[in-house]
């Protein structure tokens, strides 16, 4: 070993030397260190699983707030559809009401106009009256037959008419 340029003795005690200072270093860096790994170790997989949670968590949250807005633009919807509805029923209940504002002012019309008949009717009776007065004066100051007095109706009737 010598020709190899190996000296035994130096050998042995770099050997010696390395075992004890391995032993040295296990029994006081191996523990600590192999302790700080494994504590590392537990930290980062306790913060992946605090990030799978929050990761879990935000997507529910996510999911959650999708709904909620698919539930608020369906309530949005059928409150349009519902304010439709009830602009097409006052529009409706409008109609109704002109409709019988409308009748009523038709009725009101034709009574107006039956009264205005009813007058006039009553101003023709009046002076037909007095046509006949005037006719039975005529007749009185002559005597006539009776197609004289027709005819004298007649004259009479057609002088009203004509004023």
């Amino acid at each position: 070993m010598d020709a190899l340029g190996i000296n035994l003795s130096v050998l042995i005690t770099q050997l010696v030397s390395f075992i004890v200072l391995f032993l040295i270093l296990r029994k006081l860096l191996f523990g600590p260190i192999s302790s700080m790994l494994e504590s590392r170790s537990e930290k980062i997989k306790e913060s992946l699983e605090a990030a799978d949670k929050v990761k879990n968590e935000a997507d529910e949250a996510a999911e959650k707030l999708e709904k909620e807005i698919n539930s608020a633009r369906q309530e949005g919807q059928k409150l349009i559809q519902d304010a439709r509805v009830a602009a097409e029923n006052f529009r409706q209940q409008e109609i109704v009401k002109a409709e019988q504002e409308s009748q009523e002012i038709i009725t009101k019309a034709n009574k107006a106009i039956e009264k205005e008949r009813d007058l006039a009717i009553q101003s023709v009776r009046k002076e037909f009256s007095s046509l006949v007065i005037s006719a039975a004066t005529k007749v009185v100051d002559k005597s006539i037959d009776e197609k004289d007095h027709k005819d004298l109706i007649d004259k009479t009737l057609k002088e009203e008419i004509n004023k």
